[in-house]
């Protein structure tokens, strides 16, 4: 049942996910694994991916999914499931990029393991994918069957409260260039009238970073901001 105009759990998060590793899939293969430079910022945005990968899992499990196994007992045992293989398939992409950086390590052997880490990137990804798409079809409808949209907001008020603030910054970072004006301007505007103005302006310095010129100056208008 597919219920368009409601509240959707996993819209906003899912396509801050895409983006981050639809960038680090080019990344990992456009990087040379034998130039040292090259393989810190590859592994940088790797251990940025990964961190919101496992902080993302926790939060579904522990809020998410903890709310609906109250109303629909065994309903989140699929996706927490899907977390766990996900989770094994992350820490070895962990360890192979730990190889790659070991001191002392050949550019032959550098390469091959590269080789192999941009594999495993691109098969994250695909799982990542596929497990996205059962939340946001399977496990959507059953959080329409079981809470009305007010109290899915506030499950996502729950989400929001229990981050730190350097960690909301790096997932609006992804998540705010990958959305719709008109996603983007409804998000900010929550920002806006519930977070700290010094807060609000650091996302505002993200935003900034992170969206082209034209983009940024129609979400001030919008947002009846100034530049």
């Amino acid at each position: 049942m597919n219920q368009p105009t409601r509240f959707s759990s996993f819209t906003t998060p899912h396509k801050g996910i895409r983006n981050f590793l639809s960038q680090l899939t080019v990344q990992a293969g456009s990087s040379d694994y034998t130039d040292a430079q090259e393989m810190a910022m590859l592994q940088e945005r790797l251990e940025e991916a990964m961190e919101l990968l496992e902080e993302h899992a926790q939060v579904e499990n522990e809020i998410v999914l903890a709310a609906l196994e109250e109303r629909a007992p065994g309903s989140g045992a699929h996706d927490q499931e899907g977390h766990r293989r996900l989770h094994q398939m992350q820490d070895m992409l962990l360890a192979k990029m730990k190889a790659i950086t070991a001191t002392g390590i050949s550019p032959e052997e550098a390469t091959r393991l590269g080789s192999e880490l941009y594999q495993g990137i691109g098969l994250l990804f695909a799982e990542h994918l596929e497990h996205m798409a059962e939340e946001e079809t399977a496990t959507q409808n059953l959080l329409w069957q079981h809470f009305t949209d007010a109290e899915l907001l506030q499950v996502q008020g729950r989400i929001i409260s229990s981050m730190k603030p350097d960690l909301l910054l790096k997932w609006w970072a992804y998540i705010l260039p990958a959305q719709s004006h008109t996603e983007r301007v409804k998000l900010m505007a929550g920002l806006h009238s519930s977070t700290p103005a010094s807060f609000f302006e650091q996302v505002l310095g993200v935003v900034q970073k992170n969206l082209s010129a034209p983009a940024y100056e129609k979400l001030l208008a919008a947002l009846a901001v100034p530049a």
